[in-house]
């Protein structure tokens, strides 16, 4: 066995950011991962009807995600992004359309002229909102104990500015109703993405391929530093003396490692180290994010994405605007469109047919050059459990997950990162256990 040796279980964001940055401190990784695939929930495959490749969901990167970029480009795929030169966000509803440009100033400054020309909210709109984020930096407004509601509520925000501004952002970014939302979430976002110190914090990054091609480059990278990936297999055992792990597969085999990162949710963490987590922690509820994708005969939608208000769906984004098509696909199916809709338990129970003719509905009142387009085809991914329900009783809790050993770490979206259940919460999780690690070696 290597003097430097981790076993990484999960092969979800979390543990490929830990792996990575373990491979560049000198460990030798071995990496878990029980389904046939990497990523986690965020992983693509091809659509048996189109054959357009199409993700679990849609994801959105910012230049903030830092911990995210640098795994990235560890891999050498964070060339595979769509990248915004400076924010720029439409918002569409039946009256028209509305844009948040970023691109006249640097930085934080961009984003607040870009406020104030927003045409659809008034000056008394406007203001509330700038007073609120430079609370938020100051310190004035951190949101500890309230919903994201509340803290609007003590700030003077109009109800016009919560419905066209702030809603959008937190589930968006929170994932959950804007009356349950932990509002110290909001804060964080607020200060490291809109309002970051960063030139480019604020920009929006979208994977231009399908998200597993962000990942592919991952075994070979491992490899070469002398680990390796087994997927299709789980650890049904973990133990550790202090100095070291030892580990049973479901192929039967042991094996023992200095060092172990579980980059697992709740549950599967329970399943290894049974009652380490607080009841709390355990039963802690999740919320759903519903992508839906359609493909239409003709080429309607005429911006990148839009934050849709006043509807189900939330957000839409032009995936062939967006994405890498094969001609003859699009040539078939010129019009591609994936949506979101973020706390979305409402949608679990209707059937896909439903979401498909609702969403499609919905986009008509709009969008006016879908007249006369015809949705040739949809597909309903219904993530049940995409995020922890990060309320203010819950966020505080992430605080109490801890390694159960001194060489054992517990890392996830879930745990206590201080950001919401993101991508950049998972890799940020992952790049501190394994700083940790190397610290106590």
């Amino acid at each position: 066995m290597s003097r430097r040796s981790m076993l990484v279980v999960g092969g979800g964001w979390a543990g490929i950011a830990a792996a990575v940055k373990a491979t560049s401190s000198g460990w030798h990784v071995t990496m878990v991962e029980e389904r046939p695939y990497l990523g986690g929930r965020a992983r693509s495959f091809a659509d048996k009807v189109t054959g357009d490749v199409i993700d679990n969901g849609q994801h959105v990167l910012m230049g903030c995600y830092s911990a995210m970029m640098s795994t990235l480009r560890a891999m050498g795929t964070d060339s595979l992004l769509h990248k915004q030169k400076a924010l720029r966000v439409a918002f569409v509803d039946t009256s028209g359309r509305d844009v948040l440009d970023a691109s006249q100033l640097p930085g934080k400054a961009g984003v607040a002229l870009g406020l104030l020309r927003l045409s659809k909210l008034s000056r008394a709109d406007l203001w509330p909102i700038l007073r609120l984020a430079m609370a938020m930096q100051w310190g004035r407004a951190t949101g500890h104990g309230l919903t994201c509601l509340e803290l609007l509520q003590r700030y003077g925000q109009t109800e016009r500015a919560i419905q066209r501004f702030w809603e959008p952002v937190v589930l968006a970014t929170v994932n959950a109703p804007i009356n349950m939302a932990d509002a110290s979430l909001l804060v964080t976002v607020m200060n490291r993405a809109f309002f970051g110190s960063g030139r480019d914090d604020s920009r929006i990054y979208i994977p231009a391929d399908g998200l597993s091609a962000l990942v592919e480059p991952f075994p070979s990278l491992l490899a070469s530093h002398g680990g390796t990936v087994l997927c299709s297999t789980s650890v049904e055992h973990l133990s550790s003396d202090g100095t070291s792990v030892r580990a049973t597969f479901s192929n039967g085999q042991d094996a023992v490692f200095d060092t172990a990162i579980v980059a697992c949710q709740p549950p599967a963490v329970e399943r290894l180290f049974p009652g380490l987590l607080p009841e709390l922690v355990r039963t802690m509820e999740f919320s759903p994010i519903v992508s839906v994708y359609l493909w239409y005969d003709g080429a309607w939608c005429d911006v990148d994405f839009a934050a849709t208000l006043g509807t189900t769906t939330q957000w839409v984004f032009n995936r062939r605007a967006l994405g890498r098509t094969d001609p003859a696909i699009e040539k078939r199916f010129p019009g591609h469109v994936a949506l979101t809709i973020s706390a979305g338990s409402a949608l679990v129970t209707r059937s896909q047919d439903d979401i498909v003719a609702a969403c499609d509905a919905e986009l008509r009142q709009l969008f006016p050059a879908m007249e006369g387009v015809r949705c040739l085809h949809g597909v309903v991914i219904k993530e049940k459990r995409a995020t922890f329900l990060a309320t203010p009783q819950v966020h505080p809790l992430r605080a109490l997950v801890r390694g159960p050993f001194p060489n054992v770490e517990i890392v996830g979206d879930w745990t206590n990162t201080g950001l919401p259940a993101t991508l950049e919460g998972a890799a940020y999780s992952g790049l501190k256990a394994v700083e940790r690690l190397d610290r106590r070696e």
